[in-house]
């Protein structure tokens, strides 16, 4: 579980929310996106810390913590792990690149919301 809900799903959140503040933004809806905004906050503490008791138990038992993750999310998580990526919240909540570029499959080189750029299709 702490693999695949902080680690994938709740990640994922810090990914997409972004996007959404940005369309509701641009649709005048100011409070959702400031809502968004408070929410994509908590989503980082919750990253990190399900990366930290991920971390603490892989050490516990003596494993490498994004060796476990990956062989974990391959046999447990049914989705892909794809860009594009919201990496400076990702780094934020101290989620290093290790534990998830690895699992992307069959992915060209990633993309990301950096500061919001992303790829050049129009996401809005």
């Amino acid at each position: 579980r702490l693999a695949i809900v902080p680690l994938v799903l709740e990640a994922r959140g810090l990914d997409v929310t972004p996007a959404m503040i940005l369309r509701f933004r641009k649709q005048g809806d100011e409070a959702t996106a400031t809502i968004l905004e408070t929410i994509l906050e908590d989503e980082i503490g919750h990253v990190a810390a399900g990366r930290r008791w991920f971390q603490y138990l892989c050490r516990e038992k003596g494993q490498t913590a994004t060796t476990l993750c990956h062989k974990l999310v391959r046999e447990f998580y049914r989705g892909q792990i794809k860009p594009p990526f919201n990496e400076s919240a990702r780094r934020a909540a101290g989620f290093d690149p290790a534990y998830y570029l690895p699992l992307i499959k069959n992915a060209a080189p990633h993309t990301t919301y950096s500061g919001l750029t992303g790829p050049k299709r129009d996401i809005l």
